[in-house]
């Protein structure tokens, strides 16, 4: 048995609808009564896990914007690194941002975003508002830079951040088009040996399940990692030996904590989401 669950979401937690469907919240909630923690450790904001989660009434434990946030399962705010202020303040610059959608994750609500020649609407109306100005922010208070863009703009840049702060922040990538970058040493795994600390429980009991670049670490972390069958070619790479789970649509996470859980009876058709 677990001692705890962590898991990313898109990709791995969320069904191809983007939402933690029926069968996947019974099985989460039959862990949790058998005193198993909840992790969800995600890139996204604290505020948008909140809003994925409503309803469920799951006792979810929170590491966000790739570890740069940690919050326990009642709000409480356990730990924060932000990006320091002057690095913020460069690379917000065209220098880095140009031919992207720059986006930064702040606590104060919704997301600050400016376009800088990548036209994706749609994500400017999922990370929230749009500041023309963005490019004169102050940079405190900021969790996370994202950068959307072909996957051949972020190589440019991340080679140019590599080079110019070599040592002085952490960069990963949670889907080939978003590049992300935090404090240096942030990560998920990170959080997560926080996290457990703060838990009284030991890594190499927990399970954790993830898809993306920025799931590297964590699955290096615990005891029970699981690789989703739909993984990134690049986190396939990293770890070609760790178990796979099932597809993130198939409710993959689910399956394998009810095995763990000893659940085997089949769910009734109405817990999966039509995909």
């Amino acid at each position: 048995m677990y001692a705890a669950i962590a898991s990313d979401l898109d990709g791995t937690l969320l069904d191809t609808r983007h939402s933690i469907n029926p069968f996947t919240a019974d099985t989460l909630r039959a862990a949790a009564e058998r005193n198993i923690h909840l992790i969800i450790a995600t890139g996204r904001h604290q505020l948008d896990v909140y809003r994925l989660t409503a309803g469920l009434d799951l006792p979810f434990h929170l590491i966000t914007s790739n570890g740069a946030r940690v919050h326990a399962h009642d709000g409480t705010l356990l730990y924060a690194a932000d990006v320091p202020a002057p690095l913020v303040r460069s690379l917000i610059q065209p220098e880095f941002a140009q031919g992207t959608l720059l986006s930064l994750y702040l606590d104060s609500g919704a997301l600050r975003c400016i376009n800088q020649g990548y036209d994706h609407p749609r994500r400017v109306a999922e990370l929230g508002e749009v500041d023309e100005h963005l490019s004169r922010h102050h940079g405190e208070g900021v969790a996370k830079i994202m950068y959307t863009a072909p996957p051949a703009r972020l190589t440019e840049i991340e080679h140019a951040i590599a080079e110019r702060f070599a040592g002085q922040v952490s960069l990963t990538y949670s889907q080939p088009d978003y590049l992300e970058v935090m404090a240096l040493g942030v990560s998920k795994g990170q959080a997560l040996r926080r996290l457990a600390e703060a838990l009284g429980i030991a890594l190499e009991d927990c399970a954790a399940f993830g898809d993306g670049l920025n799931d590297y670490e964590m699955l290096q972390a615990v005891g029970h990692p699981y690789r989703m069958a739909n993984a990134s070619p690049r986190l396939t790479a990293l770890l070609p030996d760790t178990a796979e789970s099932g597809y993130h649509g198939d409710a993959g996470v689910a399956w394998q904590v009810r095995q763990a859980l000893g659940l085997t009876e089949p769910p009734p058709a109405r817990h999966l989401s039509a995909e």
